[in-house]
């Protein structure tokens, strides 16, 4: 068999070989779970407090209606903000208008906050006193729910 041959074969079925195992991995693998996504964190609350099979249907309707409210607030915000950016459009802006919607948005801020704050007392409020003494070990994961998604992951470092 000629080199030229031979090389041709082996360029080809390592080809092959590369393309295959990216396919298997683009593929193949499952979806990566990140600190504070709700999955992980769903499961987190449900095995630190050991919450019984009712316990964990009333915490989904709590999810749901959390999520609900939160999905509302997020359009909310969004509208508020693209408001808010608009008045870049115009050469000049009235202050009071750039003021008043900054006041929404933070307003909307805590509002979020509150009812995230709400949901996890109604959840404490499910728990009986055993549980109760479990929830302090939740905290520092349930405060990452409320952290922008940039600082979970810690401040962005500069490429040099």
């Amino acid at each position: 068999m000629k080199k030229e041959t031979l090389l041709t074969i082996t360029v080809l079925a390592l080809l092959l070989l590369n393309f295959g195992t990216l396919g298997y991995l683009f593929f193949q693998r499952p979806p990566h779970e990140r600190p504070g996504r709700p999955g992980k964190l769903d499961r987190e609350i449900v095995e630190t407090l050991q919450l019984n099979a009712a316990q964990q249907q009333q915490f989904e309707q709590l999810k749901t209606a959390h999520h609900e409210q939160m999905l509302s607030s997020d359009q909310a915000y969004r509208l508020a903000l693209d408001n808010y950016f608009a008045l870049l459009k115009n050469d000049s802006f009235v202050p009071a208008q750039r003021d008043s919607l900054q006041g929404v948005l933070s307003r909307i801020q805590q509002e979020r906050v509150t009812v995230t704050f709400q949901h996890f007392s109604e959840l404490k409020a499910l728990c009986s006193a055993e549980q109760r003494q479990h929830f302090a070990e939740l905290l520092p994961a349930l405060m990452q729910v409320m952290l922008p998604n940039r600082d979970r992951q810690g401040p962005p470092r500069n490429k040099r």
